[in-house]
């Protein structure tokens, strides 16, 4: 296979991941209301700022504020004036929130469980192994350089 062919397949076989189910689910802990649950339960601090939930999910603070607004309206979380700055709000989960998100990790974590069932350990630590390195990889993170890279090879 050439570059050209291997690209093609690399970009079919993902756009086909992310029609996966597993995706789906994953794709909940990545971003949005589930993404700031799961920050907030796992961050290591008993409060945090709607400015540190939007810095970690990586969204405007006008989302962060939607998001924060939704999990309020369903009591997964409280927010209170900063005692150590009343300009700030503090954001606390409460423990509807986190039985909330212990049961959608415990389902996420039961789906992985079936997705090695079904790969094979062999297989799937090859999948690990190679996702890591795809993170691990500068060259792929930082658009600027792939660009460079890219049109250093329509020279030769």
């Amino acid at each position: 296979m050439n570059k050209s062919e291997l690209r093609g397949a690399l970009v079919h076989e993902l756009w086909r991941m992310t029609k996966m189910d597993i995706i789906t689910h994953l794709r909940e802990f990545v971003e949005g209301e589930t993404a700031a649950l799961y920050y907030l339960c796992t961050c290591g601090s008993e409060t945090v700022t709607p400015t540190q939930i939007s810095e970690n999910l990586q969204v405007s603070r006008a989302r962060a504020a939607n998001i924060l607004r939704s999990l309020r309206e369903k009591k997964y979380v409280v927010m209170d004036i900063s005692e150590d700055d009343r300009r700030k709000m503090d954001v606390a989960v409460t423990e509807s929130g986190r039985k909330a998100m212990e049961q959608k990790y415990q389902f996420l974590l039961s789906y992985f469980d079936l997705y090695i069932d079904v790969l094979g350990e062999e297989d799937i630590a090859d999948l690990t192994r190679l996702l890591k390195k795809t993170v691990d990889c500068n060259l792929l993170l930082d658009p600027k350089k792939a660009g460079e890279m890219a049109s250093e090879e329509k020279k030769e």
